[in-house]
């Protein structure tokens, strides 16, 4: 599983803004995966729009995300500042933050794909969504 470093699962970020998302990412048996231990990882970021269809948002459609297109996956743990451990950083740009809609507030989902390869034989497979809650600066009179 892929587990957000920071509590709750839905992030709030303003719109247009980036940041950085800290994630350590793990087997089915909650073992850390290290970045030359991966086979694959793909960032999918998109909104469901009013009417249902699903947006894609800057361009990020199981984009590849093994150590390019502003995610790096380590080969071992590293320490933020506040001393949380994790594997996984994704440098949030500005296009990943920018309105499909004129909302309020508008959910971006982050889906995050990867596999690995098995001891055993055979390749294992995990999934795992973040929300960024994206307020829109317009409706709050800023």
């Amino acid at each position: 599983m892929l587990t957000t470093l920071s509590t709750p699962e839905v992030l709030e970020i303003l719109e247009r803004a980036g940041g950085t998302y800290w994630a350590t990412v793990r087997d089915d048996e909650n073992q850390v995966l290290f970045g030359n231990q991966l086979n694959t990882i793909s960032l999918t970021l998109y909104a469901i729009r009013a009417d249902g269809t699903r947006a894609i948002i800057n361009s990020r459609d199981h984009l590849n995300a093994l150590n390019v297109n502003n995610v790096e996956v380590f080969n071992s743990l590293q320490t933020r500042s506040d001393g949380v451990l994790y594997n996984l950083r994704w440098r949030i740009q500005v296009g990943d933050t920018t309105l499909v809609d004129p909302l309020p507030f508008e959910r971006h989902i982050a889906l995050w794909e990867w596999t690995w390869p098995r001891p055993a034989g055979g390749n294992g497979a995990g999934k795992h969504e973040v929300v960024l809650n994206v307020q829109n600066l317009t409706e709050v009179g800023i």
